[in-house]
Order: C-alpha cells, then structure tokens, then sequence
C-alpha cells in the first residue's frame, strides 16, 4: 500500500510538471515604462505603480527621462505621484493600460509645465 501511494504521488507530480512546464520556465512580454519631465522645475519623489509593483526615483531635473522594465501577470493600470521641487506642491495621474500579453509595449508618460500628463502606448 505505501509503494502505491508514493507511486501515486509521483505520478500526480510528473503530470503536474508537464502540464505547467511552459508557465513555470517561460517569462512573459517585459514592458517599458517611461517617465518625461517637460516641466519648468524638477520632480522629487516620483513614485510609478504598476501591476502591484512600485518603482520609484528619488529626483528627476527638467527634461530628463526615468525608465523603468516591468512585467505584469494580469491586465493592469499605472499609478503616477510626484513632488515638485522647491515649490512642495504635489501632482498625481492614473490611466493608461497594461495587456497581460503576448505583445510587449513602452508606454510614455509626459509631465507638462502645469501638472498635466499626456500618455502614449507603442508596440516594442
């Protein structure tokens, strides 16, 4: 009897691995998030969250880029906050999509002078 059950329990364990062999080994699209400031003044405290993941950059100067690789395992949608430099206001966004897959994309986030966000998804 017990040489059946652990026959049994390898037998589930080898099916089990081949029927997820593909998910377990396998990585999915790696997205590209990027984060423009087209302001007057410098961005502190950026913090950018995606599919449950955060990313942050502490300080990002006038027309600099932060770019951040990410994936998602379901669809998802982006969290943007900041602070501005000096004048201690703050600014938040959220929008834009994130497919699961199989394509991977970049997705722009433009900050203007005045808080706004223009957002913008292209193909990899």
């Amino acid at each position: 009897m017990r040489r059946l059950l652990i026959l049994v329990l390898i037998a589930a364990a080898a099916w089990f691995g081949w029927r997820q062999y593909g998910d377990l080994f396998t990585k999915g699209p790696q997205h590209e998030a990027v984060v423009e400031n087209r302001s007057d003044r410098e961005m502190t405290g950026v913090r950018l969250e995606v599919g449950g993941r955060s990313f942050v950059k502490e300080s990002l100067p006038e027309g600099e880029t932060a770019t951040f690789a990410f994936r998602v395992t379901r669809d998802a949608s982006f969290e943007l906050t900041w602070s501005w430099g000096g004048s201690g206001g703050e600014g938040s966004w959220s929008g834009g999509y994130v497919p699961r897959g199989p394509m991977a994309q970049r997705h722009l986030m433009t900050v203007d002078g005045d808080g706004s966000v223009i957002y913008r998804a292209e193909n990899r």
